[in-house]
């Protein structure tokens, strides 16, 4: 993709063949969806540079155990991007956000609709610097409708895009999911808008603007289960569907150790495979059958994980363990993908690595370190023409914190 955007600072070096190696993004953002967003595309060779308070920093600097000085939840979020500590509350703050979105190639964001207009980084702003630019915006409801200034987390837009009531059981009700699936969710989808948005802007188009609500991104993840209910396919609450275990072959069950087994033998050469196993091939023709539930449970219940898995190796019953965290980080399978890594410069620190593979092989983090608040402010900003003042305020605000800041309110800035 041709790049004639005119005078652009000298890229910051990396790995040439990256996937993104030479696209520059400017990361307004806080939180989860879209931190985890620029992660990735950091992971894939852009230049992410993440503006924070002066400070404090960004939220995600509390999160998690304390790993390397910092946090484990920042480390991870944000390895291979850069910190600019800027007051966006503050006019200078906000020129040196102009000067940074000026020959940046994507700008993330994701305050409540009408905050960053209200700073002065809406679109339009940052639009008049630079008519070529993808900006995102990812934020609760979206824009446009009622709820569009609500606040909310993941467990929220799960809970209003019917998600949340989906799973769990009939007993005991809606369960939480574990994992921030609206969040990444629209995280994900966010990220592909936008680089959509940029090939669209590299053949020649004008810039974008791409908008993601996360209560619209959980409702999306949910579309084929809502597409069935609409389609007049009747109950989809907790258990009534195979994916919400209404069926004994998709169901987790607890062994006699206290662990559990996850069946996923949706198919019938699986579910054949797996009552071979359990010794109950009278069960075969009960796939469907939600009484044989309880006849499955009572057989998984004989014998302790480890027993299971050792009948269950070599057969082809999508039956697996239900792994806690340190299984995980020794597990094969993701030590052969490379998926529990070393962070370069802190070979005793370990992270999760990126699921994406490029002609078999998986990008480089090869600038994984998490920076500290505003640790980059002048390496970023001293070249960018800003004026005297302008810069004076941006040496001011880049000294950083020795401690791990706590928590603040979603509010600040609304």
């Amino acid at each position: 993709m041709p790049d004639t955007q005119p005078d652009r600072q000298p890229d910051r070096p990396s790995d040439p063949t990256a996937p993104l190696a030479g696209v520059r993004v400017l990361d307004l953002s806080r939180m989860l969806p879209v931190g985890a967003m620029s992660q990735l595309l950091a992971d894939l060779g852009a230049d992410v540079v993440k503006v924070e308070r002066p400070g404090a920093g960004e939220e995600s600097r509390s999160f998690g155990a304390a790993v390397a000085g910092t946090t484990s939840g920042h480390a991870f979020l944000d390895r291979g991007k850069r910190s600019v500590a800027l007051d966006l509350k503050d006019p200078q703050g906000v020129r040196a956000v102009l000067a940074l979105a000026r020959d940046a190639d994507v700008v993330l964001e994701s305050f409540r609709p009408g905050v960053a207009d209200r700073l002065g980084v809406g679109y339009d702003d940052l639009r008049a610097v630079n008519p070529r630019l993808v900006y995102c915006s990812v934020n609760g409801y979206g824009t446009g409708g009622p709820r569009d200034a609500e606040p909310g987390h993941d467990l929220n837009y799960l809970a209003y895009s019917g998600a949340a009531g989906f799973g769990g059981s009939r007993t005991h009700g809606p369960a939480l999911a574990g994992i921030q699936v609206a969040d990444l969710v629209g995280g994900l989808t966010g990220g592909l808008g936008l680089l959509a948005a940029l090939v669209a802007v590299r053949s020649g188009g004008p810039g974008r603007h791409v908008e993601v609500g996360l209560a619209d991104a959980a409702l999306w993840s949910l579309g084929i289960h809502v597409s069935g209910w609409l389609a007049g396919g009747g109950d989809q609450g907790p258990e009534s569907t195979p994916v919400t275990g209404a069926t004994p072959s998709y169901r987790v069950y607890a062994c006699a150790d206290g662990r559990h087994l996850a069946v996923g033998a949706v198919e019938p050469q699986f579910w054949a495979e797996l009552v071979d196993v359990l010794g109950r091939p009278d069960l075969l023709a009960r796939q469907h059958d939600a009484t044989a539930i309880d006849e499955v449970a009572a057989v998984v219940a004989t014998r302790p994980l480890a027993a299971w898995l050792e009948l269950l190796e070599g057969r082809s019953t999508c039956a697996t363990a239900v792994q806690t965290f340190d299984e995980v980080a020794r597990d094969p399978q993701f030590a052969a993908r490379r998926m529990i890594v070393p962070v370069p410069d802190a070979p005793d620190v370990r992270q999760v690595g990126t699921p994406l593979r490029f002609d078999g092989r998986a990008p480089t983090l090869d600038r994984a370190a998490a920076p500290v608040v505003g640790q980059h402010n002048e390496e970023v900003l001293s070249a960018r023409g800003l004026d005297d003042a302008t810069l004076a305020a941006v040496r001011t605000w880049g000294p950083p914190p020795t401690t791990v800041p706590a928590p603040t309110s979603q509010e600040e800035y609304a």
